[in-house]
This record gives structure tokens, C-alpha cells and sequence, in this order.
């Protein structure tokens, strides 16, 4: 392009300056002449002009040619950068929506695994409430037990004391009958042999 342009600069000063030199010899082959006319020199004058007149044209055409040729080149780089800004545009469009579903399918795993998390939490810490329950109802049958088994023992106990204490006052009441000589010698053999048999229901 900008040898074309330079091309046309040169041209143009080739024809100004045949126009100039054409121009000098007019003047002087009129300047020859006493009357100022010769019959040759206007019709070289009028085929002068009839040349500038066609270069003129030429030169019209070639920059009509030259405009037209680099309004085709503007056309056809706006039409790339459209075509290059529309691709892109896709591009970018595409791009996004494939972002946009990965991330959606990200969050949907992630919610879905806090989801799960959550419940296992929930789960475990269920199993454990659980577990403690059961060990502190285990410990309260045993403690329940136990106070149970000591509850008896003292029972017991008190029951062998008064059963204890029951005897040794029927004994006593018995040795004050046979002191006093009021029992039958049966029943004071009797009480002896009472007194004499191993005790079986004595406290340890």
C-alpha cells in the first residue's frame, strides 16, 4: 500500500512538471510571434490540456481504485475482528457454562457430603448417648443391688439378734424354773441337753 501511494506521488510530479515545461514553451513560441497567435502553438496548447485533462482522470480513477481497495481491506479486518470477537465470545460463553456446572456439581458433592458427615456425626454421638445410658443403668441395678444385698445382710442380722436375744431370755426364764424347782426332772434333763447341743445359728 505504501508503495502504490509513493508510485502515485511520482506520477503526479512527472505531470506537474510537463505541465510547467509545456506551459514554458507556449509562452516562448508566443513570445516568437510579433501578433501573439500561432495556429500551432494553440493547438499544441489545446492537446496539452486534453492530456492533463485525461491524466486528471486517470489519476481520479486510480485514487477511486485506491479508496474502494482499502475500504474492501477496512470491510473484510472488521469482518475478521468480528468473527475473531464473536468466536471469542463463544468462547468465553462456553468457558463459563462449563464453569458454572462443574462449580454447581462441586456444591451439590460438597452438600452432600457435609449431608452425610452430619449424619454419621449425628449417628455416633446417638451410639454414645446410648452407650452411656446403658452403662448408668448398669451401674444403678448394680448400686440397687448392692444396697439390696446390704439391706438383707442387715435384716438378717437383726433378725439373728433378736432370735439371739429371744433364746437367751427363754434360757434365762428356764434356769430361773429349774432354780426354783418348779419343772419336772424330764423336762430340767431336757433343758440340759439343750444347753449341752452345739449352737447352729450362733453370729460370726
Amino acid at each position: 500500500m505504501k508503495l502504490f501511494i509513493f508510485s502515485l506521488l511520482i506520477v503526479l510530479s512527472i505531470t506537474g512538471c510537463q505541465n510547467s515545461s509545456s506551459n514554458k514553451k507556449n509562452d516562448i513560441h508566443l513570445m516568437g510571434y510579433k501578433d501573439g497567435v500561432n495556429p500551432n502553438s494553440l493547438a499544441h496548447v489545446s492537446a496539452d490540456k486534453q492530456k492533463d485533462r485525461l491524466s486528471k482522470i486517470e489519476l481520479s480513477k486510480i485514487d477511486s481504485d485506491t479508496k474502494i481497495k482499502i475500504a474492501e481491506i477496512n470491510s473484510g479486518n472488521q469482518l475478521l475482528i468480528a468473527k475473531v470477537n464473536a468466536d471469542a465470545q463463544t468462547d468465553i460463553a462456553q468457558t463459563d457454562s462449563t464453569t458454572k456446572i462443574k462449580t454447581s456439581q462441586i456444591d451439590a458433592t460438597t452438600k452432600k457430603d457435609d449431608i452425610q458427615s452430619s449424619f454419621n456425626i449425628v449417628i455416633i454421638i446417638s451410639l454414645l448417648f446410648a452407650f452411656a445410658l446403658f452403662l448408668f443403668y448398669l451401674n444403678s441395678r448394680k448400686n440397687r443391688e448392692l444396697k439390696r444385698k446390704l439391706q438383707e445382710d442387715k435384716l438378717q442380722h437383726e433378725k439373728l439378734l433378736k432370735e439371739r436375744e429371744y433364746d437367751e431370755q427363754r434360757l434365762h426364764k428356764m434356769l430361773d424354773l429349774v432354780k426354783d424347782g418348779k419343772l419336772s426332772q424330764e423336762m430340767e434333763d431336757e433343758i440340759i441337753a439343750s444347753l449341752t447341743k452345739p449352737k447352729t445359728n450362733l453370729l460370726i
